[in-house]
């Protein structure tokens, strides 16, 4: 007897490179086609990553919205609304703000049965855009979320009951970040090969802590003066950044190598991976680097410490703390055995606990039992199991 997929529709504002963006790449490519039709609505039709997921096989449309204040914006919730009634969309599931607040404006508009709404990060909502957040978590039937730091966050600054919500943590492809045969990772980066590499990835810039980085850098080659900072991602040397640069004396001893296409090789080639961020949610970029073995320091923000455990896949320190984040890298370059041991304990933890396919699973069961007629409730809010 066959049985109906379930036709599921996820909408996002833009397809640019971002956590969020990956993780719905996964999803696309992951869903089992054979219970779940998964599309795609980019809102703006916009995005660098918008080829890879037609790349996925999926239906890919957009709804032409130029803004949430935009005159246009009527118009576009109209036509995404039209969209999922043709389509007979059976669920949907919004990620980012105005993703959140449009889908499920239109899903309602729609009767679709099931819609959802997520929330990645620990982002202080206020004004107009807390405004938005409240009325889409009103009308979603569930929120999910990356972190039980975010479902908490959320609670406490949207007011969302946390009945609402469920915690599937964020989940990587552990096929493609594996730990790789040894090469000369280093020198094809324009690193010596016997130099100490503590790098960070990041897209952005003052929230993900670049400065307080760069300082700590400086630190540690007082201890390590052959060390070498990498910066992979879209952060440019501004001024402002090479005042700072100069100022810490870094100069030859820092490689910023923009975007990337071969993040395992790049990984590779680090002794030890930086994340210095003021606020995060589930940090993917960290996941892959525990997926490739390489021991991790990481300020202690949002989903961060549910991932790694201090001093057994790595060390945290508080944000915005030069001084402590200069102390534990130095410490994690100071005895290079304990660190790579650490290094092997955190992709046993990623492959256990945050791998993609696990991850898509439970998102599935998560579609499959709402659409039954389960509830929610406080045990499926706190699913994330603790760190061993």
């Amino acid at each position: 007897m066959n049985v109906a997929r379930q036709r599921i529709l996820y909408t996002v504002n833009r397809m640019d490179v971002g956590g969020s963006q990956t993780h719905l790449l996964q999803v696309l490519r992951l869903l089992d086609r054979e219970r779940f039709e998964p599309l795609l609505c980019c809102l703006t039709g916009k995005g660098a990553l918008l080829e890879t997921a037609r790349a996925t096989g999926v239906t890919v449309a957009s709804a032409g919205l130029g803004g949430l204040k935009s005159p246009t914006a009527l118009a576009a919730l109209g036509r995404l609304t039209r969209f999922i009634r043709r389509e007979r969309i059976d669920v949907v599931h919004n990620y980012l703000l105005r993703a959140n607040v449009v889908g499920t404006l239109a899903a309602r508009a729609a009767r679709v049965p099931l819609v959802l709404t997520s929330k990645r990060g620990c982002h202080e909502r206020r004004g107009l855009e807390l405004a938005g957040a409240r009325l889409s978590n009103w009308l979603a039937d569930c929120i999910t979320t990356n972190a039980n730091a975010v479902r908490s966050f959320v609670h406490d600054n949207e007011g969302c009951p946390l009945e609402k919500m469920v915690v599937i943590p964020s989940g990587i492809d552990t096929d493609h970040f594996a730990p790789l045969a040894a090469a000369d990772y280093k020198t094809r980066l324009g690193v010596p090969a016997d130099a100490p590499v503590v790098g960070v990835v990041t897209r952005l810039r003052v929230r993900k802590g670049v400065e307080e980085f760069l300082a700590a850098m400086a630190q540690v080659r007082r201890r390590h003066p052959t060390a070498r900072a990498v910066i992979v991602g879209e952060v440019t040397l501004d001024a402002d950044l090479q005042r700072l640069v100069a100022e810490q004396g870094l100069g030859d001893h820092l490689h910023v190598l923009g975007r990337r296409a071969d993040m395992p090789e790049v990984l590779s080639a680090f002794d030890l991976f930086v994340l210095s961020s003021h606020d995060e949610g589930m940090s993917n970029a960290i996941l892959e680097a525990m997926a490739m073995q390489q021991p991790v320091v990481a300020t202690d923000v949002g989903g961060t410490g549910e991932v790694i455990q201090e001093g057994v896949t790595g060390h945290l320190v508080p944000p915005r703390d030069v001084d402590a984040l200069a102390a534990a890298i130095a410490r994690g370059l100071d005895d290079p055995a304990r660190a790579r041991a650490m290094g092997v304990r955190g992709r046993a933890v990623v492959v256990e606990r945050f791998s993609a396919r696990a991850m898509v699973r439970q998102m599935e069961a998560l579609y499959t039992r709402l659409s039954a007629g389960g509830r929610l409730g406080a045990p499926a809010g706190a699913a994330l199991p603790a760190a061993p």
